[in-house]
């Protein structure tokens, strides 16, 4: 009894993170649910998935990942199905971010087992991205499509977190549109796999520009940067042409 109470605390503390703030996070019975928390930064947007498996798909995942039959779970053997269910979900996840398509690298990865018995149930897979934005403007447009396909779906919820000095000025998915940002529903793929999640935000004047805490900052190209070569290029022609008058007159003299 005590493992058991053990186990569902440490995954809803997994899930922290990712969870929607009108949801109280509990293990299903039979049902894989996902939950997917978007927060969109000064330079960045961070993606927090966790995959949640039931109490009886958990456990015949957990038989599975037992790869020495020892009936415990080691950190290593739980890294396994992580990792694939990491390359899964990045292979899944289409964003597209004012019109670049950049790759979704998770930045960090967990297994929430909570015990590593064979015989528990529930377990979470809890993953996070930090995506850089490509251009540093104050309004960006961003469509997330989640091509994932998980066994025995549940429900998906998927909250969109505005941060210091961030608007979020519109989202929607399928002919969902919910002013507090917060959808759910039930079942494999539904609007998030077909339609997407479409989001514009708004970066403000008080909105810190530093970098995440232990993150390098990300170097978006200012929308006006590929406008100076050319009028560096003109300027130093310019002065060229200067230089030359200023010494044919000196000759002259």
């Amino acid at each position: 009894m005590m493992q058991r109470v053990v186990r569902v605390v440490t995954l809803s503390a997994a899930l922290a993170l990712a969870r929607p703030a009108h949801a109280h996070v509990s293990p299903s019975v039979n049902d894989n649910n996902r939950y997917l928390k978007v927060t969109p930064g000064t330079d960045r947007i961070r993606i927090a998935y966790t995959v949640f498996y039931g109490e009886v798909p958990g456990r015949l995942l957990r038989t599975e990942m037992d790869a020495d039959k020892d009936g415990h779970l080691s950190a290593a053997e739980a890294k396994v199905t992580g990792d694939k269910v990491a390359a899964d979900l990045a292979a899944s996840l289409e964003l597209t971010v004012d019109g670049t398509r950049p790759p979704v690298i998770w930045a960090s990865r967990s297994v929430g087992l909570g015990t590593p018995e064979v015989a528990g149930g529930a377990f979470s897979v809890d993953l996070v991205a930090s995506i850089c934005l490509p251009t540093a403007r104050d309004h960006h447009d961003v469509l997330l499509r989640d091509r994932f396909r998980v066994a025995n779906p549940g429900e998906t919820e998927v909250k969109i977190e505005d941060g210091l000095g961030i608007t979020i000025d519109r989202s929607r998915i399928g002919a969902a549109q919910d002013s507090a940002h917060d959808y759910k529903f039930l079942g494999p793929g539904g609007p998030l796999l077909d339609d997407g999640l479409a989001l514009q935000f708004t970066v403000g004047p008080t909105a810190p520009r530093a970098g995440e805490r232990g993150d390098p900052t990300c170097r978006a190209a200012p929308v006006q940067r590929e406008h100076l070569p050319s009028v560096v290029l003109a300027g130093a022609v310019i002065g060229a042409l200067v230089a030359a008058y200023a010494a044919r007159r000196r000759r002259r003299a």
